[in-house]
């Protein structure tokens, strides 16, 4: 007799790690996950802000920080925020809290060929053509886009030195000192302690650059402001992500994660929407067959779109609207603001600094 799983989870991501957490506080519902690269992926980093939704997250989070700063060339703009930190969360440890408990859940390795629904019952081909069946599909699978678009790309270095030259209270989110002749460019720094950092040289633009060049850019930075020429690198991690807005598939999957526009198109951002995307669909008991909600806002995505816009079409303005947005919002307001929780107040605070002109021009410009 075959086994008929409550939930298939195809891709386990950040998203697909976050549902089996929190569909195993549900009585007698057999999960099954899939994944050909499971256990192989490469350890990574998320960045967030606390949230309500984050607390579990947080409680294994590597570290946090209450103080944080964007800088440029003429000024740091610090921020401060005891009720919204902003925290480090390794994938491996939140894989190996999400996946610790086996009650009702299988992984497996492998790649999912084909999905087919017969009467109520999903059909799944691995690609060794073993079938699995279940109720609903969670698909959380990375997405694939055609059409060029604006990308956030990195390299990010974990360093250890032999000085205490790292200020392990503060995390700089952006520091645009660097390079700016081939897009929107800053280093994001995340300092462990006081000789431990990771080093990430991360650009806004359509072409992605070397590794090397990349390494220089980090190289460089060190040596002017830290006055480091030698250090051990711990661990380095090489992305890119997509900067717009993901359209929901037309599938009848529960979709999850960046599948269901869960990334935060201006910045990047994933983890915390994700969070709460899976909270919502639990707190409702809406696991169905149906997309779960995006867990951003309607004025929000607008927003993103217009400033997207604008730095493409104005890309010098890029920084100063970064730093005026800063200059314009206390800790817990920032926290708000790029966690999706903004209120209008918030949001009207950060309208009112952003150059009028080139946000119109944007706004009518097809």
């Amino acid at each position: 007799m075959r086994t008929i799983f409550d939930y298939a989870v195809v891709g386990v991501g950040a998203a697909g790690l976050s549902f089996i957490r929190q569909s195993q506080n549900i009585k007698n519902k057999k999960t099954i996950a899939i994944d050909r690269n499971i256990f192989t992926q490469k350890n990574h980093l998320f960045g967030y802000w606390n949230m309500p939704w984050t607390k579990e997250m947080s409680v294994h989070a590597h570290k946090q920080w209450k103080n944080w700063s964007i800088i440029n060339q003429k000024e740091e703009v610090h921020f401060f925020s005891e009720d919204h930190p902003y925290g480090i969360l390794y994938l491996d440890k939140w894989k190996k809290e999400c996946l610790k408990n086996k009650e009702g859940l299988i992984v497996l390795e492998n790649y999912v060929r084909s999905i087919k629904k017969n009467n109520e019952i999903f059909e799944i081909t691995l690609d060794n053509n073993d079938l699995y069946y279940a109720y609903n599909i969670i698909d959380s699978r990375t997405v694939r886009l055609e059409k060029k678009y604006l990308k956030q790309h990195f390299l990010g270095l974990t360093i250890e030195t032999q000085l205490d030259v790292f200020d392990e209270h503060k995390l700089i989110l952006m520091d645009f000192r660097v390079d700016q002749s081939k897009g929107l460019h800053f280093i994001y720094l995340v300092p462990f302690s006081k000789n431990k950092a990771l080093i990430e040289s991360t650009m806004f633009s359509y072409d992605e650059e070397s590794y090397d060049w990349y390494k220089k850019t980090i190289e460089g930075y060190l040596m002017k402001f830290y006055k480091l020429k030698e250090w051990n690198i711990v661990e380095e991690e090489k992305g890119s992500i997509p900067m717009t807005l993901i359209k929901k598939p037309n599938n009848n999957f529960i979709n999850i994660g960046t599948m269901s526009g869960a990334m935060k198109p201006s910045s990047g951002y994933a983890i915390s929407f994700i969070q709460k995307q899976i909270f919502d669909l639990f707190k409702k008991n809406s696991l169905e067959n149906k997309n779960s909600k995006n867990p951003h806002k309607a004025i929000d995505l607008w927003m993103d779109k217009i400033f997207l816009k604008v730095i493409t079409l104005n890309p010098k303005l890029a920084i100063d609207i970064i730093i005026n947005l800063g200059k314009s919002l206390n800790g817990d307001e920032f926290s708000l603001f790029m966690s999706g929780q903004a209120t209008n107040y918030i949001r009207l605070k950060v309208v009112l600094k952003m150059p009028k002109k080139h946000f119109i021009k944007a706004l009518f410009t097809s």
